[in-house]
């Protein structure tokens, strides 16, 4: 149930549901029973939490790329730039062969239902790049694949060839050359051929399923080819109507509004400077997360809130509050690093969803956009918000400049395709009431939602 405010009146919480709240600060919880000081969930929908269908998808897109029948030497140029610095890099191709090596061999690791083998070496492994990159994303009917790339290194992300070849920076550059590529072709025309209304379409059967009142909420046109979007781009980063997601308590400074259309996923108080942000748990390591700012100091101690934006979900963000923004930083990292945690060392076997159970880690490693805002309230002061991008192509375009005065509601930037969570930066002393609902089991918030006040 998305988070409502509706009593602006209530004593307690000053506006925010009438609901019970959980107060957060550098002391740590306030209220009679006790909460544990994060709370964590499964959510995203990009790639299927059944393994049997990523090995269904991996399987019909190795069929596909065995129809093209392409020689190695007619892949993309960015393709074989790729492959080139892998076969002629020790490291890597080292890395690269022995991260397939060390996946198990028996099931669920090993063949598809079918039988076939899955990927197996880099090479087939390019290919499928190369046909991945040169086309749009169907929307299959049976399990939605949103990380067609993720799926096929879903399992080599976990092995410790994986963990040590994904967070290197030569490979990060050549994964950005070519999402690059494959983000021109999702600006462009050719990337419509899924936006009908077919099975496989964006706006068919199954799709409609997840989104039944698409036509109603965003800015659309039904009557017209592909609902008039001009793109693949140009539909995910589609924009509600106006009037659709409100701005409640816009002048109320105290109120702090949901950035993103999203699922909270944790809620850390009294955060390190430094931590082990790479063990099980995950806990939010601020040097690394802001990239050693000067301004990380000033939130050791104090509180972060994660949410992330499923594949469904509104993909740009808007200001949490009314402020001045003070400075944007964007950040390279790494786009298929998953927390060792979560590899195949862990008892429970590594992450099905690759990135899903990593996301407090990626905080620390992935590409990302940094917004400082200084807030009118004075009781928050500076404010951090951060875009995290997740897989695939990722990118986190900022739309807002030092100095420009922001009020709540207002676009900071938006995610072109990938998958994306994001983080609320509270100083140390600044005491936030979150919304009680924010700690249970994937509760899901609207954009623009009153989603806590600072006391």
């Amino acid at each position: 149930m998305p988070i409502y405010p509706s009593n602006p009146n209530d004593p307690q919480f000053q506006s925010l549901n009438g609901h019970k709240h959980k107060a957060y600060s550098s002391r740590g919880h306030t209220g009679h029973t006790p909460k544990p000081k994060t709370f964590e969930s499964r959510v995203g929908g990009w790639l299927p939490k059944d393994p049997r269908a990523i090995e269904q998808h991996v399987s019909r897109l190795l069929e596909k790329v065995d129809r093209e029948r392409r020689p190695i030497e007619e892949l993309h140029p960015v393709i074989l730039d790729f492959k080139d610095l892998v076969d002629t890099t020790p490291a890597l191709r080292r890395g690269f062969t022995q991260m397939f090596e060390q996946v198990p061999i028996y099931p669920p690791y090993d063949k598809d239902p079918s039988l076939k083998p899955q990927i197996r070496d880099y090479d087939t492994m390019f290919r499928a790049f190369n046909y991945i990159i040169t086309h749009s994303l169907p929307h299959e009917d049976h399990a939605f694949v949103g990380f067609p790339i993720n799926a096929i290194l879903n399992w080599p992300m976990g092995t410790e060839s994986g963990l040590e070849v994904f967070l290197m920076p030569a490979v990060n550059a050549q994964f950005k050359k070519m999402f690059d590529v494959w983000a021109e072709f999702l600006s462009t025309p050719a990337s419509c051929q899924f936006l009908t209304t077919e099975d496989n379409g964006w706006f068919g059967p199954e799709a409609r399923r997840h989104l039944p009142d698409f036509a109603e909420i965003f800015k659309c046109d039904p009557s017209a080819p592909y609902y008039g979007f001009k793109s693949w781009d140009h539909f995910f980063t589609r924009e509600f109507r106006d009037g659709v997601r409100p701005v409640e308590f816009p002048n109320r400074d105290d109120v702090i509004n949901s950035a993103c259309e999203s699922t909270v996923y944790k809620i850390a108080t009294d955060v390190k400077e430094v931590d082990s942000f790479w063990l099980k748990g995950s806990p939010y390591s601020l040097r690394h997360m802001l990239n050693n700012d000067p301004y990380t100091t000033q939130f050791v101690g104090g509180t972060i809130y994660q949410a992330f934006l499923s594949a469904y979900n509104y993909h740009r963000w808007a200001s949490p509050v009314n402020g001045v923004i003070d400075r944007v930083e964007i950040i390279p990292g790494a786009y298929y690093s998953a927390s060792p945690a979560m590899g195949f060392t862990n008892p429970d076997g590594p992450d099905p969803e690759a990135q899903v159970l990593s996301q407090a880690y990626i905080t620390a490693v992935a590409a990302r956009a940094l917004i400082w805002i200084r807030c009118d309230n004075p009781k928050i002061g500076l404010m951090g918000f951060l875009a995290v991008g997740m897989c695939e192509v990722s990118t986190c375009d900022v739309t807002v400049k030092r100095g420009d005065k922001i009020k709540k509601g207002e676009q900071l930037g938006m995610f072109h395709f990938g998958g994306s969570t994001h983080c609320l930066l509270f100083r140390r002393g600044v005491k936030v009431i979150f919304d009680e609902r924010c700690l249970t089991p994937e509760p899901k918030v609207r954009l623009n939602a009153a989603i806590g006040v600072v006391g």
